[in-house]
């Protein structure tokens, strides 16, 4: 048990943070000794590789990343003018099908994660309780182009486009798709490979990469009506080891999730789906079994909506220095908030310690309410 002492003043004198997007570059730093923690997971399997013959360098695993694609849901048209096939639930509901996650999973990501339908992380107690409907979702929703394919046409024309050699119109003009690309992780190999399936189906894709700071701008803080992006590819964490995820409908669905910002009031699910998100979030139910039914379907009815179309469940590669003794949980890895207790130098108290983090300030500071990132 050495290894997990608490010591509520700490065990270090300093700690220094600072920015390194670059994962193959913070392993060689880390192996130098120039850095000692990396807070941010490696997903690559040749990373990896490399880390498992290095003797200066430890890892642990976590579970509670996971990558999806985020919609505007605002149109048929923006403000702009510019067309928005998304605006369309069954449009939406029908990426599910051009996407191989386990393509994704395999080719991708070398194994290290799984195929993700719903907002509930896998092998999580929450997906445990309700895992005969989400069978159910995986086997319905399976990579099947063809069939995504049909349904997209079909409501593509009925939204007034035409489609002619090989590539999608609306009102004489390309249907282009502003697609926010994440660079400093997987999710750039990922936005690739989508922004290709989406150019199969006849779209045009104008593959906008960013890094946090910079999509921030767009797709959290824009006004989605404005037409400044169509896709996302968002990736969220989880920093514990949730008993019960049922509010995560609401939270990623519905206006309820994040009150007054501009993407979140644009979602306008079915009332159906609205008032089952309302009632799990504010908990309005009386027995396990009410509850848990309506877990069940809020799982269907998310694929229905789609504003989300979750991808992937990652297991999540966190590195150190040997000499380092840092504990990992199984949701966030090293970065969990516990670090400043625990983290220390395997044969001294005190030091400075040296944490590496793809970004240090992402949104200016707020005195009053502080940051969410």
């Amino acid at each position: 048990q050495e290894e997990l002492q608490i010591r509520k003043e700490g065990w270090l004198d300093e700690v220094i943070f600072f920015a390194e997007k670059d994962r193959a570059k913070a392993i060689d730093m880390m192996k130098a000794g120039e850095m000692h923690v990396y807070f941010i997971d490696i997903g690559d399997p040749e990373l990896f590789k490399i880390v498992q013959e290095s003797p200066e360098l430890t890892y642990d695993f976590s579970y509670g990343l996971c990558y999806e694609l985020t919609f505007n849901p605002v149109g048929p048209e923006f403000k702009n003018g510019k067309f928005n096939p998304f605006s369309n639930p069954r449009i939406r509901e029908a990426i599910n099908y051009i996407i191989d996650r386990n393509y994704v999973v395999d080719e991708l990501m070398g194994g290290l994660g799984a195929p993700k339908y719903v907002p509930l992380l896998t092998g999580y107690p929450e997906y445990e309780r309700v895992k005969d409907v989400i069978k159910k979702i995986e086997e319905e929703y399976s990579y099947n182009f063809e069939k995504g394919k049909e349904i997209i046409f079909e409501e593509m024309k009925k939204m007034g486009a035409e489609f002619k050699d090989g590539k999608w119109y609306y009102k004489g003009e390309p249907v282009t798709i502003k697609f926010i690309i994440r660079t400093e992780d997987l999710r750039k190999e990922i936005g690739d490979y989508v922004a290709t399936q989406l150019e199969k189906l006849g779209f045009t894709v104008e593959r906008m990469y960013r890094t946090s700071k910079e999509a921030a701008k767009l797709w959290i803080l824009s006004d989605p009506a404005e037409g400044l992006w169509h896709v996302y590819t968002g990736g969220w964490i989880w920093t514990g080891i949730p008993r019960e995820e049922a509010t995560n409908f609401a939270d990623f669905y519905t206006p309820l999730g994040w009150p007054g910002v501009p993407l979140w009031s644009a979602y306008k699910p079915a009332p159906e789906f609205y008032e089952i998100a309302k009632r799990l979030a504010e908990r309005d139910y009386k027995t396990i079994e009410e509850r848990n039914e309506l877990v069940r379907k809020a799982a269907e009815l998310c694929m229905k909506d789609s504003v989300r179309v979750w991808l992937v469940d990652q297991s999540a590669l966190w590195v150190k220095r040997s000499e380092v003794v840092a504990m990992a949980d199984l949701a966030a890895g090293y970065s969990t908030y516990i670090w400043k207790y625990t983290m220390r130098f395997k044969d001294k108290v005190g030091g400075t310690l040296k944490i590496g983090n793809s970004e240090v300030i992402v949104d200016p500071w707020n005195p009053v309410a502080g940051s969410d990132w």
